[in-house]
């Protein structure tokens, strides 16, 4: 757009000047013009003159109205809105629930107990410490990135490095990782012999922003998801695969579990 004012501009500067040159090269090798032809010709040369200054200044206000237009700044009266809030809280479907922990098998309570034996003798629905004698001695709170649990320190040195990993890949998601309790020395709610996998220290509950997520609806927070698959390479078990969905529940797999008890890094249970 530039260009072309540019190009028209000197067109018609030109334009008087050259044909006024022309007139008078044309006249000067047939004859010489008379006094009528003369005034005829200044006129018409007037009359190109003041089109020409009326052009230029539609040219000069062209150019300031694009010079401003460039500079101009546009506040938006809306109030800005961060994306994410939306995106890692929208509750979606969990497709292949069943599929999610392809490869890993569930530590249940079952094993556990056959493993190392009730976390407690006397247990209830209330949370209650670890007294079992092979496991109470690695019960520990820690920092383990975005949030603080008790459990064995096997698996708090484990969750470090899966929030180390959050952290790079997922910075937005890791800022807003909430938890919903880990360590929990108790029955399963409403049962009065089945023994909560929190009981043993390797479970813990997550959430975003501190919603919970809403328990056998086959549903879960997209930053749940996420977060799965973190979880999965460090070799935990993640609740969606439950049959009674419960995916802020991550624990650790029976293959990890028997790797650690390999490496001497957790006791071999009775």
């Amino acid at each position: 757009m530039k260009l072309a004012n540019i190009l028209l501009a000197t067109a018609i500067i030109l334009a008087p000047a050259g044909w006024y040159l022309a007139y008078f090269l044309f006249f000067s090798i047939n004859s010489y013009p008379t006094r009528e032809e003369f005034s005829a010709q200044q006129e018409k040369l007037t009359a190109l003159t003041i089109d020409f200054n009326s052009l230029k200044q539609q040219i000069t206000a062209q150019g300031q109205r694009a010079a401003e237009a460039q500079t101009t700044t546009y506040s938006d009266s809306v109030e800005e809105t961060n994306g994410l809030v939306d995106i890692y809280t929208q509750v979606v479907n969990i497709a292949n629930r069943r599929e999610v922990n392809a490869g890993l098998t569930n530590s249940s309570s079952s094993y556990l107990t056959g493993l190392f034996g009730p976390p407690r003798q006397d247990l209830s629905q209330e949370c209650q410490p670890m007294t079992n004698p092979i496991l109470k001695d690695l019960v520990v709170t820690r920092d383990v990135g975005p949030i603080r649990v008790t459990m064995l320190e096997p698996a708090i040195i484990s969750l470090q490095q899966v929030f180390k990993n959050v952290q790079v890949f997922e910075p937005e998601l890791y800022d807003r990782i909430s938890t919903a309790g880990s360590l929990c020395v108790r029955l399963i709610r409403g049962s009065e012999t089945s023994v909560s996998t929190h009981a043993y220290g390797l479970s813990l509950d997550l959430n975003i922003d501190g919603q919970l997520d809403t328990l056998g609806d086959g549903k879960t927070q997209l930053g749940l998801t996420i977060l799965a698959e973190f979880f999965k390479r460090e070799g935990w078990y993640w609740g969606a695969g439950f049959g009674r969905e419960d995916s802020m529940h991550f624990q650790v797999s029976r293959e990890k579990i028997e790797t650690w008890r390999r490496l001497g890094q957790i006791p071999s249970g009775t």
